[in-house]
């Protein structure tokens, strides 16, 4: 089962070694060693803040506001770029809040003994438990960590093979408001700053605790043992001491006063410790053993519907394999194919374990993180990061998991309002570059920081993609697009308002950015704000499209917004091609500051757009991957996997699961992607959006339905070998499994089966295996339907 295990031989003596858990709610780095273990833990509503922070100190009046935007577009549509990005500063706000980290459960049982005969540690994805076996001559500990979902709670169970005594302490890096004991437990309360500054704006104070609105929250847990126990707490800390015990069982669990994305916080941490506690105390009631086996089975009915089989098993720890993948220049996955299934499956693994229903969707890190001012606030970045984190939901089969990310979408539609009013005086809704658990839409910077990221007002028509994709894989599910319409519509009323119709009558979008990207002007400055960028001209098609085709599957006829979206789509510029052939990042030509820039804004309409593109727009597409060449952060790597998967370039994609898997325990400086000793990606530092982008992009590879055809293997890398799928996801919803060998570079395909999951996927569907095609029909939900593959052959 190594496709389905991460197992290493040596302590986890960084961040970047330890092992992650989580249901949604609660998420654990595990830091196992020989004699000790910590339990990192985050909960998803530990926040600093509060909506408050969205209105306060205000940069501009509404009224200079819409005047600033007018005199940046002024500049913009004139060439004077460099005014353009003065002017839009002006409407900068603060910063977004940060993600925070909540308690850590310290387990200490051999600090005396010498050094172990054998440990080992594994994360097994299939179940989602982590397991520790330290081992002396006269002693074996063993322990098994997991995380459930149906009760809520974190248990962490120890077991000798004698009587041992263990030590256990819990404590918090936010500030602690009490930390007391009973006989057989405790709990800490705690409160969240007002306020965190981004550690990369070190103008302000970093960690605020103020009278401000803020979160407050506690941790409890409880100890089952065979042993005897005391317990003592120092006022910021709980202590227990266990002796003489061979069974110990830690059950935790934690809670806070937040409401809802973008909802003020209700309660006290008195209130939530009585959340918490309650949650510990029921799954005690209910008996460990009913509660791991309800963990198992929870976790696995996600996990288990798609598997990926590739190249044999070894019995080498991870850390050998990666090793050996680096061992040349080039990192080389050919040898150990099955490397590749097992980062598919951990990506798989980290969406369920940190996105469920009810939850907030995943940060930048999921929901482990281990600092108070994390990289970029561990928040939602909207410009890219947010929306990758989500791209397999649907292919790779967890359509539950989008919940989170659809509901933070709803709270920015709501806010987002307020803010197209306030600072542009359109209808609609707007959002920019970041965003956080209270919905916050303005663009950050505080009047100081740069235009390229922090104004691009487009981010909901970017966000409001997953609601029109995932209506595509589930075969129009109409309750999903009556929740989807009025999003989209006040989408696109913003969007036809931000539209400006130049003296030649062409539409365009003034003052415009490219996502983090800059030019050189002819005068040789930089600039950051022009005229239509790429981006913008395909993001705005891409919604007014999906509008019309949302009106359309409800039967609504008659409304205003959705006609002018319908003419305006026909008048919009195609997508522009400089001279060199590639795909423009911007309406006009530029010199490029930077021509191998980590975004690949301009592609979106090829990945994750689904539209159609035509074969001089591909290779257009294709010139442009080129020059920007391959080298980048793992997100970006991720991006370039699927963009290539969508070109049928599979030699590339081996190209770049090169760098995929290069071995980020070296330091390779900044914007060098690859992965951490403990598989997650690096952008560096950490984020978990290449991760999941990896699993976005095989799945690509192996499967692609958005051109109204199920194609199979289209471009699959020639380094994957003989393999299977199962359970990957065509659109209108329908399961694929395939099988295949590859032989002298040629794949051959050895079978292939399709099953409706939905009345919507019912009927003829063309089926492609390279340059052949045929028709199959499903004819009921749940049948599989075996293609003969004799008739996808020549």
């Amino acid at each position: 089962m190594t496709a389905h295990d991460l197992i290493l031989h040596t302590p986890a003596t960084a961040w970047t070694q330890a092992l992650p858990l989580g249901n949604g709610h609660i998420g654990a780095m595990v830091h196992a060693a020989e004699r000790e273990l910590r339990l990192q833990l985050n909960d998803d509503t530990a926040w600093s803040g509060s909506p408050a922070s969205n209105h306060c100190d205000p940069v501009i009046s509404p009224h200079d506001a819409i005047d600033t935007v007018d005199r940046a577009r002024t500049a913009a549509l004139a060439g004077d770029y460099v005014d353009a990005a003065a002017a839009v500063q002006r409407l900068q706000h603060r910063h977004t809040q940060s993600y925070l980290p909540f308690a850590d459960v310290d387990v200490v049982f051999g600090a005396d003994r010498e050094d172990p005969v054998s440990f080992h540690r594994r994360l097994d994805l299939a179940r989602a438990h982590h397991l520790t076996r330290t081992e002396w001559p006269d002693l074996v500990v063993e322990q098994r960590t997991y995380v459930s979902a149906p009760h809520d709670v974190l248990v962490h169970e120890i077991s000798t093979s004698a009587p041992t005594d263990v030590v256990f302490a819990i404590s918090s890096m936010l500030q602690v408001l009490d930390a007391s004991h009973s006989d057989d437990g405790g709990r800490l309360l705690v409160r969240m700053p007002s306020d965190v500054t981004p550690s990369h704006d070190s103008a302000e104070e970093g960690v605020a605790y103020t009278d401000d609105p803020h979160l407050e929250g506690a941790a409890a847990f409880r100890l089952i043992h065979d042993g005897s126990a005391s317990y003592s707490a120092d006022g910021s800390s709980v202590f227990a001491t266990v002796r003489g015990a061979r069974t110990i069982t830690v059950v935790y669990s934690s809670a806070t006063t937040f409401e809802g994305i973008g909802r003020m916080p209700r309660g006290t941490a008195q209130g939530a410790g009585d959340t918490a506690e309650s949650r510990v105390q029921s799954a005690i009631s209910d008996g460990v053993d009913h509660v791991v086996q309800q963990q198992i089975a929870d976790h696995g009915e996600l996990y288990e519907r798609v598997e990926l089989q590739l190249g044999t098993s070894t019995p080498l720890p991870l850390d050998a394999r990666l090793e050996s993948v680096n061992a040349h220049a080039v990192a080389d996955i050919s040898g150990d194919p099955e490397l590749a299934a097992l980062m598919f499956h951990y990506g798989r693994y980290l969406l369920i374990s940190s996105s469920r229903p009810g939850t907030l969707p995943a940060t930048l890190q999921g929901i482990w993180n281990d600092s108070l001012r994390p990289p970029w606030s561990s928040n939602y970045t909207t410009n890219i990061n947010v929306q990758m984190n989500y791209w397999a939901a649907e292919s790779a089969a967890m359509p539950e998991l989008v919940e989170p990310y659809l509901d933070l979408i709803d709270a920015l539609a709501r806010e987002g309002e307020r803010t197209a009013t306030d600072l542009y005086g359109l209808p609609g809704w707007t959002a920019h570059h970041n965003t956080d658990a209270w919905a916050y839409t303005r663009p950050v910077g505080g009047g100081r920081h740069n235009p390229k990221w922090a104004f691009w007002p487009l981010a909901g028509l970017w966000l409001s993609r997953q609601y029109t994709d995932s209506a595509r894989y589930r075969g129009a599910d109409r309750a999903l697009l009556e929740r989807a319409y009025p999003v989209l519509r006040s989408g696109a009323e913003f969007a036809l308002a931000w539209l400006v119709e130049t003296e030649t009558g062409e539409l365009a979008t003034a003052p415009s950015t490219s996502p983090e990207n800059d030019f050189r002007t002819p005068d040789g400055e930089i600039g950051e704000v022009a005229v239509s960028s790429t981006l913008d001209i395909s993001l705005i098609g891409d919604h007014l499209h999906a509008l019309v085709e949302t009106a359309e599957a409800l039967g609504i006829r008659d409304d205003l917004v959705v006609e002018r979206a319908r003419r305006t789509a026909d008048r919009l510029p195609g997508i522009p091609l400089g001279p060199s052939g590639a795909v423009q990042e911007w309406r006009d030509v530029f010199e490029q500051v930077d021509p191998h820039h980590r975004h690949l804004s301009p592609l979106l309409f090829l990945y994750p757009g689904d539209g159609p593109v035509s074969d001089d727009l591909a290779a257009a597409a294709t010139a442009f991957l080129d020059e920007r060449e391959d080298e980048s952060t793992g997100w970006s790597l991720a991006w370039k996997l699927a963009l290539r998967a969508r070109l049928h370039d599979a030699e590339r994609i081996d190209d770049l699961l090169a760098l995929v898997f290069r071995d980020m325990s070296i330091d390779r400086g900044a914007w060098v992607g690859g992965v951490y000793p403990n598989l997650l990606a690096a952008h560096p530092p950490f984020q978990i959006d290449g991760n999941f982008g990896y699993v976005a992009g095989i799945a690509e590879a192996l499967l692609q339905s958005h051109r109204g055809e199920i194609e199979l293997l289209p471009a699959l890398p020639r380094s994957f070998g003989d393999g299977s799928v199962e359970g990957l996801i065509a659109r209108p919803g329908i399961r694929v499994d395939i099988s295949w060998t590859v032989v002298d570079e040629q794949v051959q395909l050895t079978r292939a089966g399709l099953t409706a999951l939905n009345e919507g996927a019912l009927g003829a569907h063309i089926t492609r295996f390279a340059d052949r095609r045929r028709p199959v029909t499903l004819s009921s939900v749940g049948a599989r339907v075996d293609i003969d593959i004799r008739d996808l052959h020549s």
